[in-house]
């Protein structure tokens, strides 16, 4: 049954008050027509818990904004949302489209750091987050007794003699839900093996993210990126955050996580009190899809984020990756599924029990 305003409803009992459930839950298309985002897509979810997210076709079908009953949960990063065509793809270019947003995705064949590997020069992050959608599809139905909100999208990362993969993901959630699920599938549809680097950088911001707030997970291992990270009690202190600070230097850090009997893990961050009411988000997914956890921690004035990012390898670059051993690879028409469900937190029980059970599984 449909939960909705704290009880649940049949189909018939709703319907009997609406001429269209989009009076309280559905999915706005739009397109951007202003500044370095005109001509964007977009597409507007409300689920009517409070919950509301954007997800851009035109941008791999990433999330850039979300809150929950008016409060944002998201990072914006100084780009705002930026059309693919200012896209630029040497070195560390790729921030000047990187609006930080819930999620951007990073991948497919490269993520991380710039790199040259095997003759080949790659950018930060990977061209994926910068691709357009096609055969875009969006379903509001009706499933029984509850209201199901969808959408679809396929992207590709393609180059002729090259490699010739393609994303297609989906975004569903329900009427009166405080989440929803995002599954990818990955597909080789070449005859040549091909790296593997998927990294879901979700991306959390101001007031979810404050001095307040807490990363809990099962973590049973940690390891600075490199020096920096480790400088100043990095690692001790990688849970908890700072106030803004001047010339603060981003850190990074790689978490090793427990999982449970089925193989799902989870990363959350929790805030007893931003504006004095409880707030979380937590990211629960299968540790063999995506065996590896990255926290990027950036206290800086005006630039106040934490990444919570799980992957198929640590974003260290594809060649130090290959280097290492590390560079996960998907074969020749092999296909590569990954699901990561989203939820807010909203309640001292919730937060209580996710930190059981980061306890717990540890």
């Amino acid at each position: 049954m449909a939960r909705y305003l704290g009880q649940s409803w049949t189909k018939r009992e709703l319907r009997r008050y609406l001429s269209d459930p989009a009076q309280l839950a559905g999915i706005t298309p739009a397109l951007l027509t202003d500044g370095k985002a005109e001509g964007v897509r977009t597409l507007n979810v409300r689920t009517g818990s409070g919950l509301e997210f954007t997800v851009l076709p035109g941008r791999a079908m990433d999330v850039p904004q979300c809150w929950y009953n008016g409060v944002a949960l998201h990072f914006a990063s100084a780009t705002g949302i930026t059309h693919p065509g200012y896209y630029e793809e040497p070195g560390l270019r790729w921030l000047r489209t990187f609006f930080g947003g819930l999620l951007a995705t990073c991948g497919i064949t490269y993520s991380g750091a710039p790199s040259v590997d095997q003759g080949e020069s790659f950018g930060l992050h990977g061209r994926i987050g910068n691709a357009g959608a096609e055969n875009v599809a969006v379903s509001e139905e009706w499933e029984g007794d509850e209201y199901l909100l969808s959408v679809r999208g396929r992207m590709r990362e393609a180059s002729v003699m090259g490699e010739n993969l393609t994303l297609t993901r989906s975004i569903t959630t329900r009427l009166g839900a405080k989440s929803f699920r995002l599954e990818d599938v990955i597909e080789n549809r070449g005859f040549e093996p091909q790296p593997l680097m998927m990294l879901y950088h979700f991306n959390f911001g101001f007031p979810l993210l404050s001095e307040d707030a807490t990363v809990v997970a099962p973590i049973t291992a940690t390891e600075p990126r490199d020096p920096q990270a480790a400088a100043d009690n990095g690692v001790e202190e990688c849970l908890g955050f700072l106030p803004p600070t001047a010339g603060y230097k981003e850190k990074v850090f790689f978490h090793t996580l427990a999982a449970d009997g089925s193989g799902r893990t989870f990363v959350a961050l929790v805030n007893r009190n931003p504006g004095g009411k409880p707030l979380g988000i937590v990211l629960r997914y299968r540790k063999s899809q995506l065996p590896q956890l990255t926290e990027w921690k950036m206290m800086g004035e005006g630039c106040y984020v934490v990444g919570l990012e799980p992957g198929t390898v640590n974003p260290i670059g594809r060649a130090a990756a290959r280097e290492r051993g590390m560079l996960p690879m998907i074969e020749p028409q092999q296909r590569y599924p990954v699901e990561v469900d989203f939820e807010v937190l909203d309640s001292d029980e919730e937060l209580q029990q996710i930190e059981a059970e980061a306890k717990e599984l540890r």
